[in-house]
């Protein structure tokens, strides 16, 4: 569907889009006008101020991995979009939020992500151009095993099948080459040269600035469900006043999901708590940095070397405890310094001393079979439902944002994809 059936379908007209930046839109006939570009954040501001109840084509809740990259993506393809948070791109109680996450390719049987993650690659590099911003490192990884798992087997397989390159190291030689960490308990590794971390709270940040940039409206916001015509949503109410009506409706709003709508994402999400540890790397010594250390995964836990001098990252995995992404605390405990401490000092040796020099808490958001879901509202036919990160969804929020963009506006190039992402019928 073009730009145009869409509108007609939709029953509106541009003149009846233009707010704030796209007022200029429609006057300038490009997003990348200088007359935009020129506008300070406060200039647009006062601007979207004055239209006490503005419309768009589209509006995106959420401004993290998958709000950001389909808002972005869609304003792209020339829609008027605005996108909402409650609390900002790249805060602390989003599950998007944090300092880093990795890029990794190995995903077993899960061929797709495999295929997205190398696609990924190339579109975090042309984005870093475009931003002049660095936020793709490239560590490596190492995967630390005892045996050939199904999941490893099938990581293998997956690789071989479209030449990824990846290296077996022996156990004799991870002793040589890290001999910064306890490799007795290992006898062999993958090591994935392609792979490495990107900067995530960075990242929300720059996708929200291109949006805005390129004429995108963003609001800072609470979102209520507004008025409702048949199966049609025809408004979302802000909690500063503001309705914003639009034709189509994309909640990617990630653990809140099930908040904005109970009945529907009852128990179709989990959210468990997640704590990182960043330790002080020894005075002088760079073996624990980047680009002298892989991304590591070892004993349900994984971590990066210290990048930019924030500290040795270590995600263990810990018992699951479901939390409100809006009230939990962000404190550790006395029990997870306790273990976050016994796992480094197992592992990692040389640090045991070291200090802990940060920690973040955040959530997973998992779905129930940890595949994403992009689907539509049941009872609601322009209101389209996308979350269910599973712990990988940054990495991957470059393409799903495009796929996204792609179907809600009826341009599907992957049909055979929706079932893999539909919203399951199981429960937790």
């Amino acid at each position: 569907m073009n730009r145009r059936r869409f509108l007609k379908a939709a029953g509106a007209s541009v003149s009846t889009l233009a707010l704030g930046g796209d007022r200029l839109l429609a006057a300038q006939g490009s997003f990348d006008s200088p007359l935009i570009l020129s506008l300070s954040k406060d200039e647009r501001l006062a601007q979207d101020r004055s239209v006490t109840t503005p419309n768009a084509e589209i509006v995106v809740v959420g401004a993290g991995a998958f709000g950001g990259w389909t808002a972005l993506y869609l304003r792209e393809m020339g829609f008027a979009v605005t996108m909402i948070d409650q609390y900002g791109p790249g805060n602390s109680r989003a599950t998007s939020g944090g300092e880093s996450r990795q890029i990794r390719a190995g995903y077993g049987e899960r061929e797709l992500y495999t295929r997205w993650v190398l696609q990924a690659f190339e579109r975090w590099k042309a984005r870093e151009a475009e931003w002049g911003k660095k936020l793709f490192f490239r560590t490596g990884q190492l995967s630390l095993a005892r045996e050939w798992t199904k999941d490893l087997t099938d990581t293998r397989k997956v690789f071989d099948k479209l030449s990824v390159k990846y290296e077996v190291v022996t156990h004799d030689d991870l002793v040589r080459q890290y001999p910064q960490m306890n490799t007795q308990r290992v006898d062999f590794a993958m090591y994935t040269p392609s792979t490495g971390v990107l900067k995530a709270r960075e990242g929300c940040v720059a996708v929200a600035q291109a949006f805005e940039k390129k004429g995108g409206r963003f609001v800072t916001a609470k979102v209520d469900l507004g008025r409702r015509t048949g199966g049609t949503l025809q408004d979302v109410a802000l909690s500063d006043g503001q309705r914003i009506a639009a034709q189509t409706f994309v909640f990617a709003c990630g653990p809140w999901l099930p908040k904005v709508f109970p009945s529907v994402m009852k128990n179709k999400l989990a959210t468990p708590r997640r704590v990182v540890f960043f330790y002080g790397t020894p005075p002088g010594d760079e073996r624990f940095t980047y680009p002298n250390f892989p991304t590591w995964a070892v004993d349900n836990a994984y971590g990066f070397p210290s990048i930019e001098g924030k500290g040795f990252k270590v995600v263990p995995t810990f018992e699951r405890v479901i939390v409100d992404p809006d009230t939990q605390e962000h404190t550790l405990t006395a029990d997870e310094l306790r273990r976050g401490r016994e796992f480094v000092t197992k592992w990692f040796p040389a640090l045991a001393q070291q200090p802990l020099v940060e920690s973040k808490v955040c959530q997973r958001e998992d779905s129930i079979d940890e595949h994403f879901i992009v689907d539509q509202h049941p009872e609601l036919s322009n209101v389209w439902l996308v979350g269910g990160g599973s712990g990988h969804g940054y990495k991957h929020g470059i393409m799903l944002g495009e796929y996204v963009a792609n179907r809600v506006v009826g341009k599907d190039k992957h049909p055979e994809l929706a079932a893999t992402f539909k919203l399951k019928d199981g429960a937790f």
